[in-house]
């Protein structure tokens, strides 16, 4: 059973003026909107100031706050935010619009001993473009700061074997040097406190067998980072 998306944003900064239609007007630029709900006062039935703006889909609301995010609007610079926080949905819920279950944007939730097929085809699954970019950010990241990068990666095992993977889709490493180094046995310091302990093995899933040949004849060539 597939989960609900949540297809709402909150647009901050809002002049008093403004009125409903105003607004879907300007937030229809993403694409269709199913509603937009300014935020009054109880008391004195004055705007707040911010409003929620409903769509048909997740996509087009993170559209929306990629694109219209400090658009202008009668001498304001308009905010679109994440709407997902628990008071949002509380004041969602309030107006009268119904706040769906939250999908997480790290998609759902896996066993450890998944973890490496399940990193394998998400690597695989991405365009060569994309792969390429991903990479060359990670070498500035690495050039510029290279003990955040280091330090990064410690905290991130599952960052670190995603990288391998897609050197090896990029036919930058193969695929046995990446075994090797997956499986030779390394003492590395926990990251637990208050666990003397060295944890061996290089990246997750150590130990096991993980597919590491997939190909793309179609990544772009690139240096070795």
């Amino acid at each position: 059973m597939s989960k609900e998306i949540f297809p709402f944003c909150r647009v901050g900064n809002i002049p008093y003026e403004a009125t409903e239609e105003q607004l879907k007007d300007i937030f229809s630029e993403v694409g269709p909107v199913v509603s937009f709900r300014l935020v009054y006062d109880r008391e004195t039935g004055k705007p707040k100031g911010y409003g929620f703006c409903e769509y048909q889909d997740q996509e087009t609301a993170l559209s929306a706050m990629r694109n219209l995010n400090g658009r202008e609007f009668s001498g304001r610079a308009l905010r679109v935010d994440n709407a997902a926080s628990e008071k949002n949905k509380e004041e969602l819920k309030s107006l009268g619009t119904g706040a769906p279950v939250i999908e997480s944007p790290y998609g759902e939730t896996i066993s450890p001993e998944d973890a490496p097929e399940s990193i394998s085809k998400a690597v695989a699954s991405l365009p060569p473009e994309q792969m390429f970019e991903l990479m060359k950010q990670m070498k500035l990241c690495v050039q510029n700061s290279p003990q955040e990068a280091r330090n990064m990666l410690l905290q991130n095992p599952q960052l670190a074997y995603a990288l391998l993977q897609a050197q090896v889709v990029m036919r930058i490493v193969d695929p046995e040097i990446a075994l090797k180094i997956l499986h030779r046995q390394t003492n590395i310091p926990t990251l637990i406190a208050g666990n003397p302990q060295p944890v061996h093995g290089a990246g997750p899933g150590s130990g096991s067998n993980v597919s590491m040949n997939q190909q793309n004849p179609q990544a772009p060539q690139a240096q070795s980072l």
